[in-house]
């Protein structure tokens, strides 16, 4: 009997029919949070997921304040002490916005205006300071920057200036470095917070320091308007860069070149080198520091990694087509990733176990979902 309930629950979850109340009793004490950005749609969603009734839309936030203009908002970040929200809007007149939202409420409190396009934020663990890339997608061949705002005044203090298109935003665990990339200058770009200046910038291509400053346009003009979805092995394109939970690796997602990077963060050189074909675009360590989860843009795909072995643990195949963001939630227990979609499709949010490598949930959200933040983990009263 056990052995035929055992094949029954097997052939079940192969067909997808077993909902996640199902097939994981031992995680039904908590629901995870989190907000999605959806870029064609102005919209933000308060997304739930828990193990009982899977994935759900627990809030639409309608964000903007120009009815005949798509303002596209792009960048989302949650502050340290999950009492605000902060938000990009790429679209303006010329320039685009970050936002400041109270959460729970999700009003706006506060925006001050950035450079031309701002698309990804971070937030240090400390607080206190947003660093929005202002990657410049429509504008002419020229270096760009990062905009740092003082979040208690919402001021911008600084614009430093990095490289041609700059995109990626995050922080090393201590809040003390900042990380980005150049998609058209193949560099990784470092930033002491301390003096808001460029400390380290890192060849991709070649694997040198950089120590002449800006080196603008090393990628040919196809990268500005094909690299997002891969191709050209000799070009990098990095669009994101992760570090690891204990601040020692910087993992570099090479968008046309089909790899990703891992850099040792200290010596800021190559390590080691992951073959991830289909157009690798965003990635996130877990917590634990065990799995690397990375985002395929072009592939339509999710591939999660064991950083020990350096071996691919799965690839995971999105419910619909160009694939952006990933968070980890906190236990490191699943990954929740953001699909574009194409066309008039919406967006989706996929919920992915890390333990079995497979997608136990997705729901529709706006059109071009992107952005992602974890808010926090609810327990849930039996």
């Amino acid at each position: 009997m056990t052995n035929r309930f055992s094949l029954l629950v097997a052939t079940f979850t192969w067909l997808g029919v077993l909902t996640p109340s199902h097939l994981y009793g031992q995680d039904k004490d908590r629901a995870y949070l989190f907000y999605v950005a959806s870029e064609s749609e102005d919209q933000v969603t308060v997304v739930r997921f828990d193990v009982v009734r899977g994935l759900s839309r627990e809030k639409i936030i309608n964000v903007g304040n120009l009815p005949a203009e798509m303002e596209a908002p792009h960048g989302i970040f949650m502050d340290p002490d999950g009492e605000h929200w902060y938000l990009t809007l790429g679209h303006g007149f010329p320039f685009g916005y970050l936002l400041k939202y109270e959460t729970g409420v999700d009003t706006v409190v506060a925006t001050v205006e950035l450079g031309m396009f701002p698309s990804t934020v971070a937030v240090p663990s400390f607080g206190g300071l947003a660093l929005a890339v202002n990657s410049d997608f429509h504008g002419d061949m020229v270096p760009s920057s990062v905009s740092v705002v003082d979040l208690e005044s919402m001021t911008e203090i600084a614009r430093t200036e990095t490289c041609t298109m700059p995109h990626g935003s995050r922080f090393s665990p201590d809040g003390l470095k900042h990380y980005s990339t150049c998609m058209m200058d193949d560099q990784l770009v470092e930033i002491d917070v301390v003096t808001l200046g460029v400390s380290r910038r890192l060849d991709l291509r070649t694997g040198t320091l950089v120590g002449d400053g800006v080196r603008h346009g090393t990628a040919d003009m196809s990268t500005r308007t094909g690299g997002m979805l891969g191709g050209d092995s000799q070009v990098c394109s990095p669009t994101w860069a992760a570090p690891t939970p204990d601040g020692s690796r910087v993992y570099v997602a090479c968008n046309k070149g089909n790899e990703v990077l891992e850099v040792d963060a200290e010596r800021f050189q190559i390590t080691r080198r992951f073959d991830v074909p289909g157009a690798p675009y965003n990635a996130a360590v877990t917590p634990d520091g065990s799995k690397l989860v990375v985002t395929q843009k072009g592939a339509g795909a999710v591939s999660v990694w064991d950083l020990v072995s350096g071996e691919r643990m799965g690839l995971i195949e999105n419910t619909r087509r160009v694939t952006h963001g990933v968070i980890v939630s906190p236990d490191s227990r699943f990954a929740f990733v953001t699909v574009e979609g194409i066309g008039g499709e919406p967006g989706t949010v996929e919920a992915i176990d890390l333990q079995t490598i497979q997608r136990v949930d997705a729901i529709d959200v706006g059109k071009q979902a992107g952005g992602i933040t974890f808010w926090r983990t609810n327990p849930i009263e039996n």
